[in-house]
């Protein structure tokens, strides 16, 4: 049996579980057992609204199922003086049978629902969403348009990195939020097997050291057997500290595929979107600096001589001079070795300000120096 078999079994059974079984049927009826609330849910989401920000649930499941679900999440006793909220107005907007990914390209008819009897109403809805309403089906090009938000208005929280970050992500440009509510058990291991991790760093050490001084006229062949041996020991034990199928984002020293796309696709992740309520609504989330391989083997060390390249260099000389009791950089536009060349405009001017930030993705239209949550999707 090939392993794209097993694939295709697997991913039948799980569509045929979701869409035909009794899940749903099983899930609401036993809702305690299978949904777990929390109490922060409800304080997050008011915090929003009340900062000025629009929140909307987009999923994929009809409206009985949605309704009995978030009726329960959000079932907690009113503050004195105030009566107690619906589920639907901590929501701006609610779509429901969104059929994502399907909903981040040609989408469906957008339609109202009945909140009576659960009945969609024929015809496709033509105006703008209202608060209060739930609307089955759509698509994001008219979603964004009716809610007025587009790209980077929106951060948008998903559990699935296809269906939700990816798609969103790729297509509309949306700030995505990865839930995996594995990261806290991967924390876990990651702590208490740091040792093995470091083993692995200074094996991967001592196999580059096997290779020192050798050119591409040696003939002998180190002898590596001993140390891959070690290499993959380790490995194994740091995988089977995960569990019987390894690491969610590990395998070894390396990334897992998942690990991959969550770095390129998802602006935050976190093993529960509701660690937002800790944070200020205009906190700046930036990423750790990461070095490339090429700056990772120079590491340390220091240049030794000029620099020898097949092209006209790249770098700028500064020197400073005090100009109206202002340091202001000199710059020599050509290098001395350089001056005599025959090349036109071999060097543009330096701008006297600064023209752009490169940790900034803001568009012309956009004020401010912090990433702010705006919209919240989950």
């Amino acid at each position: 049996m090939h392993y794209k078999s097993v694939f295709q079994d697997v991913r039948d059974a799980v569509d045929w579980v979701h869409q035909v079984s009794t899940l749903k049927k099983l899930t609401v009826e036993r809702i305690d057992e299978f949904v777990m609330k929390d109490e922060r849910l409800p304080i997050l989401l008011e915090r929003m609204q009340e900062h000025g920000a629009k929140t909307f649930l987009l999923t994929n499941s009809d409206y009985s199922y949605t309704s009995k679900i978030m009726a329960y999440l959000l079932d907690f006793p009113a503050k004195p003086g105030q009566q107690k909220r619906d589920w639907v107005t901590y929501f701006d907007y609610i779509v429901v049978d969104a059929k994502k990914p399907t909903f981040f390209r040609e989408g469906t008819i957008l339609r109202q629902v009945d909140r009576t009897t659960g009945a969609v109403k024929i015809g496709g809805h033509m105006g703008p969403l209202r608060k209060g309403q739930i609307y089955s089906g759509g698509s994001c090009d008219i979603f964004s348009q009716l809610i007025g938000a587009k790209g980077k208005d929106v951060l948008y929280v998903g559990d699935h990195i296809f269906g939700d970050i990816l798609k969103s992500k790729k297509i509309q440009g949306w700030r995505t939020f990865l839930v995996v509510p594995e990261l806290a058990q991967e924390l876990h291991v990651w702590l208490s097997k740091e040792a093995q991790y470091k083993q692995l760093q200074q094996l991967d050490e001592a196999l580059a050291t096997l290779f020192r001084g050798l050119d591409s006229t040696s003939t002998e062949i180190p002898d590596a057997s001993k140390i891959n041996a070690l290499v993959r020991e380790v490995t194994h034990q740091l995988d089977m500290a995960y569990g019987m199928l390894g690491s969610l984002f590990r395998s070894g020293s390396r990334q897992t595929f998942f690990a991959s796309q969550v770095m390129r696709y998802a602006d935050l992740y976190s093993s529960n979107f509701l660690n937002l309520i800790y944070y200020p609504f205009s906190f700046l989330f930036k990423a750790t600096p990461m070095l490339m391989p090429h700056e990772l083997t120079v590491q340390g060390q220091t240049p030794e001589g000029p620099m020898e390249a097949p092209l006209a260099p790249r770098s700028r000389i500064f020197h400073d001079t005090d100009m109206d009791n202002k340091l202001i950089p000199k710059i020599d536009i050509i290098p001395p070795h350089l001056e005599t060349s025959t090349l036109p405009h071999l060097r543009a001017e330096t701008p006297p300000t600064i023209t752009h930030h490169h940790d900034e993705d803001f568009s012309d239209d956009e004020s401010g120096s912090n990433m702010s949550v705006d919209n919240l999707g989950s």
